[in-house]
């Protein structure tokens, strides 16, 4: 197992980018007091066909030609198979990949979900010209945050790095999910 659930998120919406995904929706949901715990990462990348969906899922498989093992999608349905929960992928050639993972949040082995607030600022800000859409559900209500519809706020002046921008967008994702948690 990883560390947090915010590694696993990253680690996919990595693997989301690579596959030339233009838009990428990660999901959290900590519904019914933290007891049920959700994650989805959903891409319009190039999708694999059903023997790669497969073989994806075996630690020894990697398509990158750097590493001889892929581990990020192994390790996280270890994790849900250890809490209790289940783990789901989906992928059509040429219409992209979907990761649905639920979890026993109560659950002994189940690993903290992470820095959610960090990791939502890294995603919206950390890969140009690729929409994120971030959701973040809990039984209080949502949070829902885009790449395109900040750029859309700050213009073409402005870049996501800037310092007032990155200022803004982390009080707004620190007090979003902080009121929800």
């Amino acid at each position: 197992m990883v560390e947090d659930l915010c590694f696993h998120i990253f680690d996919i919406v990595q693997n989301s980018v690579a596959a030339g995904a233009s838009t990428v929706t990660v999901r959290v949901e900590k519904l019914d007091g933290a007891k049920d715990l959700s994650l989805a990462v959903i891409d319009d990348g190039k999708g694999m066909d059903q023997e790669t969906v497969l073989r994806v899922q075996d630690p020894f498989y990697t398509t990158k030609g750097y590493k001889k093992v892929g581990l990020g999608i192994p390790l996280l349905k270890q994790t849900a198979q250890i809490c209790e929960g289940s783990f789901d992928l989906r992928s059509k050639v040429g219409e992209g990949t979907a990761i649905e993972v639920h979890l026993k949040g109560d659950h002994i082995d189940c690993p903290p979900l992470g820095n959610l607030v960090d990791t939502a600022l890294s995603l919206i800000t950390g890969f140009e010209g690729v929409n994120v859409v971030f959701l973040f559900r809990t039984d209080k209500g949502e949070l829902r945050l885009s790449t395109d519809e900040v750029r859309q706020q700050i213009g073409e002046e402005l870049h996501m790095t800037h310092p007032d921008v990155l200022s803004f967008l982390r009080s707004y994702l620190s007090e979003g999910i902080g009121e929800l948690l």
